[in-house]
Order: structure tokens, then C-alpha cells, then sequence
């Protein structure tokens, strides 16, 4: 399972989607905090975290479907299970 998990993460190492949705997730913390530091009003980390989950919610759901959608069209899911039986 080991050896599994560290082919997973080095193809995903690999992977430039990964990079890209990254440094997307970090761009846009960034963003989120410059724009409620310059907020005339005063804003709870609270509502800080329910704005920036909103985003990250869906970047995630984004990268899943595309990685999991990928892996499966190639069949690396299907050797993976064909192997671990």
C-alpha cells in the first residue's frame, strides 16, 4: 500500500494541474485577506474562513473530478485493484 500511495504522489508531484490549482489556492488565500484587511467594517475570522472554504470547496471539487477522472480513463484504478487481490 505503501508503495502505492508514493507512485500516487509522485505522478501527482509530476503533474502541472497540481501545480496550478496550488499556487491557485495560495493566490487566492492572498486575495481573500488583502480584500477583508481593506474592508471599512470589521471582519471576523469566522467569516474570513466561511468565504475562503466557499473557494477552496470548489477548487477542490474541480481537481478531484479532473485527477480521479484522469487515473480512471488511463486504468491505473483498475491495475491498482487487479494488483492489491
Amino acid at each position: 500500500m505503501i508503495k502505492l500511495l508514493k507512485a500516487g504522489f509522485f505522478r501527482l508531484k509530476k503533474e502541472v494541474l497540481f501545480w496550478v490549482f496550488l499556487f491557485l489556492t495560495i493566490g487566492l488565500a492572498c486575495f481573500t485577506l488583502c480584500r477583508n484587511a481593506s474592508l471599512p467594517y470589521e471582519v471576523t475570522l469566522d467569516s474570513f474562513f466561511n468565504e475562503y472554504m466557499l473557494y477552496i470547496g470548489l477548487l477542490i471539487a474541480i481537481f478531484v473530478s479532473i485527477f480521479v477522472g484522469k487515473e480512471h480513463s488511463e486504468g491505473i484504478l483498475r491495475n491498482k485493484i487487479i494488483v492489491r487481490t
